[in-house]
């Protein structure tokens, strides 16, 4: 019988291997997906993934991919792009996000997930501190709202960032090879995520990785 296998690593090194047969992962992808017209364009690792290590952003990532692919308006999520540079190039990512991804989006508002914040986070503080400071009944709520709002201006401005669904662009159609953090895709890592998207896809989407 046709088989496939489906190795998967939630950032790190395989862990296993699956093996099913060729009619098992379709019907597979299709169980996982929701009978969504492009389950079988997902690969063996990453509807594995989205069965057990990442089954609570399973239905975000589903929605970002639904956006790609037209079933569903564009969302408030930044749009896809190509990465830059190899190993990773000519393979494409796209964000999504889930509501663990919301301190993330505050802290990129306001630079503190830079470092010390920046010219923004200064006026705003100064600004409340203007308006409320005499009154310590009130400003800790007044700053704490304004702190927050950063995450609904992010949105506002279709600039929500989160993790990464890693995907390969194929005579018309996209394939999807895997999910990845920002940090994965960093530097010297970045070999190491083109072998877990090796793990995850290249069995089923060779094609993905010929150049």
């Amino acid at each position: 019988m046709n088989s496939a296998s489906a190795g998967f690593s939630p950032n790190q090194p395989e862990l296993a291997k699956i093996i099913f047969s060729l009619e098992e992962l379709a019907d597979l992808k299709r169980a996982a997906t929701q009978e969504r017209p492009y389950a079988q364009r997902l690969s063996a690792g990453l509807i594995v993934r989205l069965l057990t290590t990442a089954k609570g952003d399973a239905p975000y990532v589903l929605d970002a991919i639904d956006a790609l692919e037209g079933v569903r308006p564009h969302s408030n999520i930044k749009s896809a792009s190509q990465f830059r540079y190899p190993p990773l190039h000519p393979l494409w990512h796209r964000h999504f996000f889930a509501p663990r991804h919301m301190m993330r989006n505050v802290g990129e508002r306001w630079g503190i997930a830079r470092g010390e914040g920046n010219i923004d986070l200064d006026q705003m503080i100064g600004g409340v501190a203007n308006e409320h400071g005499q009154d310590p009944d009130i400003w800790p709520g007044v700053l704490a709202h304004e702190f927050v709002d950063g995450y609904a201006e992010r949105s506002r401005s279709r600039r929500l960032t989160g993790d990464w669904i890693v995907f390969a662009e194929y005579e018309g159609s996209r394939y999807y090879l895997d999910l990845a953090s920002h940090e994965e895709g960093k530097g010297e890592r970045a070999e190491r995520l083109l072998t877990k998207l090796r793990n995850s896809a290249l069995a089923e989407f060779s094609f993905a990785f010929s150049e």
